[in-house]
């Protein structure tokens, strides 16, 4: 029997009733087979019964009662945006932001004399995130846990012990739900490389270092078990970055791992890996010419871990801006329940429904983040 998250979406339970209801019109026995446990009709409120029931309650009132009783889903994310953006010193730093709306629920300035790097969330309201002096070399960075409450408001920067993560940490990823943080320590001596990379446990404070080859990783991003890892992987000697799949726990990420590539078996040529709740897709922003000719277009794919054909989940054509040159847009996050994404342009914000690819566009005035977590 599933059981409800401790901050169940009420939308999301409505998917499962659809998703149930269209398998059973089609003839799934797994899906016919559900329905018939409860009625003998096919209809949207006896699948909505069907899901009640496989959550242990009597109806589906009484499953909405529950949700509406505890808190929400995750509803705000964190940005961050430089002055250099546009955005002003006065918005400069991290922002707190709601989902539905876009609006800003709270700002936080970093430290007197640093700088954010990077932002990761755990999916519950905790976001992580690296601040430095100087983002090319000098002083370590520092990692701080930031909490936001029901309301949108943040709490203080607490950093985290420095015995956990090493001198340097810069990128981190963490695991939905979960105490994992993924890490890299680059060496930022030209060219620049990755000194260090691996997991650390937060509750236990166990941590587990990667071998790696001559090279640089970015772009962690960590599925909500902490057992698979996406990551861009750009060897030190040439050769563009590629998009790789690998078990968290591999003592050698890019041996271990594999390259994620498309159906004709080449790599793509991809930016902005975030890694599915599960584990199975990687959706991965990528740049595609128009066979015809004019403004190639920018699209968002989610691409299987394994082989198989990728889907898109949405695009635009390409239009020349100052923000990018490539792409349509920057960063990219996603829910911890794995049902929506957010896509960062100059000045708006793309929020994706993963299962449907329906969009709203919700506003950012203060120009593109650099970094994003939900």
């Amino acid at each position: 029997m599933p059981e409800l998250s401790d901050r169940p979406d009420l939308d999301q339970l409505r998917r499962q009733a659809r998703e149930l209801l269209r398998a059973a019109d089609n003839g799934e026995p797994s899906g016919v087979a559900r329905l018939r446990a409860v009625s003998d009709r096919v209809t949207l409120s006896a699948a909505q019964l069907a899901v009640a029931r496989e959550y242990g309650y009597r109806s589906w009132a009484a499953l909405k009662a529950e949700v509406e009783r505890r808190p929400a889903g995750q509803p705000f994310f964190v940005t961050l945006v430089s002055e250099d953006s546009g955005a002003g010193r006065a918005a400069a730093g991290a922002s707190v932001r709601d989902a539905r709306t876009g609006a800003v629920t709270d700002r936080i300035k970093p430290p007197a004399g640093e700088s954010f790097m990077r932002v990761t969330s755990n999916g519950q309201g905790a976001f992580f995130l690296t601040a430095s002096v100087n983002w090319t070399v000098g002083a370590s960075p520092l990692v701080y846990r930031l909490q936001v409450d029901a309301g949108g408001r943040a709490g203080q920067l607490a950093p985290v012990p420095g015995d956990l993560l090493p001198p340097g940490a810069r990128d981190i990823a963490a695991s939905p739900g979960g105490t994992l943080l993924a890490y890299t320590v680059p060496d930022m001596t030209a060219p620049p490389s990755t000194a260090e990379a691996g997991l650390v446990d937060l509750a236990t404070g166990e941590r587990r270092i990667a071998s790696l080859p001559a090279g640089f990783i970015s772009r962690l991003s960590l599925a909500n078990d902490g057992q698979t890892l996406a990551f861009q992987w750009q060897p030190r000697s040439a050769g563009e970055a590629d998009v790789y799949v690998a078990p968290a726990a591999a003592s050698d990420w890019v041996a271990q791992g594999r390259v994620l590539t498309g159906p004709g078996g080449l790599p793509y040529d991809a930016e902005s890996p975030v890694i599915s709740a599960d584990g199975r897709a990687v959706y991965v922003t990528v740049a595609q010419p128009e066979p015809t000719g004019g403004p190639h277009w920018t699209r968002l794919l989610e691409a299987p871990a394994g082989r198989g054909q990728p889907r898109i989940l949405f695009e635009l054509r390409y239009q020349p801006h100052g923000g990018n040159l490539v792409y349509m847009w920057g960063p990219v996050c996603r829910d911890r329940a794995g049902d929506q994404l957010l896509a960062f342009a100059t000045g708006y914000v793309y929020r994706i429904e993963i299962s449907s690819g329906a969009i709203t566009q919700l506003p950012i005035p203060e120009g593109q983040p650099y970094d994003a977590a939900w």
